[in-house]
């Protein structure tokens, strides 16, 4: 049976079915080992280092993989002051490559010949049969060609340099032009004073193991570390921009597939980048409900940033008469003057208790989601959502079903969502199960392969 090497990207699933080939492949590719197909993901972060939707994607995607009997490998970039650029760091069953500039590639363009090389190794030991791409960022667009290669869209970093938040002026822009280069120089956080950081881990490391120096970092309170990402950032010029954007659909015309969870982002794929991607649903299996009490609060699980508007679901649970707690949970977002109240983050573990005893989930999301994983996991637990009718999220809550839908951005008709949400909360549809998910990926793979 045939290997595969899956690399985890989440940006240019292309489902047209036109695949275009890149001419050179690596030794041994496309010969199994014992009969067992090897998979091997490339991803921007991976768990426990890096804890987001789509590396819990990636995690879960490949558990259920090695369920069904494959081999699962994974290279993931990682972000470890004290060690060198491109170090790997060797686990079971995972590679990491230290990449701690992962926004440097704004300027210098977004192909990284030392990730390439990289991946090139890695797939000489694996020899796989097809490449699952996740997400790019702190990758490289020239990635050499080892099998046939997947491309999964999860947002919007394949056409937006700002990290797919696709805001201007507070509202979703309308995609790549003029206004693009003054966005991404006002998002992207690599100031001197980043640059002199790193370079004092490095030295620093000679005495103390990176890994205390990275639990350091991480241990600081986010008010410091944000100042520390402050700080004067160089422009980012349009050429820089146009090069970026090019390099991604090439990337796009190259890989055999492209691969989205909704019709809407594959039409934002099929614009931006010039391909048709196949329209996989994600799935989650049951996790334990609840039976919240009267006291169930309403919760906001996401960045704290201002694309993920938690200070307009804060603003809204004001404007209703608090008719219920709000709890508010997620990391520290990009800019650094950005601050809401919150109850800090949670370990991903305590999620589908938080869901089951919630009174809803609450989105704010100013720009379009995709699909988000949140959404899913919430229906999972029973719970209800309260969801902004914007981008893909229509096609995963249906308003009065799974909860409730309001204009985006709408403080006024978020409240009103809350006050009934109060009132009584309805059972959500289950998603689809992850094994349909999983049936339609190794699908998939084996068109490609056979």
């Amino acid at each position: 049976m045939a290997q595969v090497l899956l690399v985890v990207d989440d940006e240019h699933a292309d489902g047209g079915g036109h695949g275009r080939s890149i001419p050179q492949t690596a030794p041994g590719a496309g010969v199994s080992r014992c009969g067992v197909p090897t998979v091997l993901q490339l991803v921007h972060g991976y768990p426990p280092r890096e804890n987001a939707g789509v590396e819990h994607y990636t995690a879960r995607l490949g558990a259920g993989l090695r369920a069904r009997g494959w081999t699962v490998h994974v290279l993931a970039a990682t972000l470890e002051p004290g060690r060198p650029m491109y170090e790997r760091i060797e686990e079971e069953g995972v590679t990491r490559v230290v990449n701690n500039a992962p926004y440097a590639a704004l300027r210098r363009g977004p192909a990284d010949s030392a990730i390439d090389a990289v991946v090139a190794e890695v797939a000489a030991k694996v020899r796989p049969d097809v490449v699952h791409v996740q997400h790019l960022h702190g990758l490289s667009t020239s990635l050499p060609r080892v099998a046939p290669t997947v491309w999964t869209l999860h947002d919007g970093w394949g056409w937006c340099a700002a990290g797919g938040l696709l805001l201007r002026d507070g509202a979703p822009c309308a995609g790549p032009g003029p206004a693009c280069a003054a966005c991404a120089g006002a998002w992207v956080r690599d100031p001197p004073f980043l640059a002199r950081s790193l370079a004092l881990a490095g030295r620093l490391s000679a005495v103390v193991p990176p890994e205390r120096l990275h639990r350091a970092w991480k241990r600081l309170p986010a008010g410091l570390r944000r100042r520390a990402l402050a700080g004067p950032v160089a422009p980012v010029d349009a050429q820089a921009i146009a090069r970026r954007h090019d390099a991604f659909r090439a990337f796009a015309a190259r890989v055999d597939r492209v691969v989205c969870a909704s019709r809407w982002f594959a039409g934002e794929a099929e614009r931006h980048l010039g391909v048709r991607p196949l329209v996989v649903p994600q799935g989650r299996d049951p996790t334990p409900s609840g039976d919240p009490g009267p006291d169930a609060p309403f919760l906001f699980l996401g960045t704290l940033a201002f694309h993920k508007g938690p200070d307009l679901v804060r603003a809204a649970w004001e404007l209703a008469g608090r008719p219920a707690p709000l709890r508010v949970h997620g990391p520290p977002g990009p800019d650094p003057s950005f601050t809401v109240p919150n109850d800090g983050p949670v370990a991903v573990a305590e999620v589908p208790g938080l869901l089951a005893g919630a009174r809803a989930l609450v989105l704010g999301s100013r720009w379009p989601e995709n699909a988000p994983l949140v959404i899913e996991e919430a229906r999972a637990a029973g719970c209800p959502v309260v969801a902004p009718d914007l981008g893909g999220v229509p096609e995963v809550v249906q308003h009065g079903v799974d909860g409730w839908l309001y204009p985006p951005g709408d403080a006024g008709a978020l409240a009103a969502c809350l006050r009934e949400a109060a009132l009584h909360r309805p059972t959500p549809r289950p998603p689809p199960p992850l094994s349909a998910h999983l049936d339609a990926v190794e699908a998939l793979y084996g068109r490609l392969v056979g």
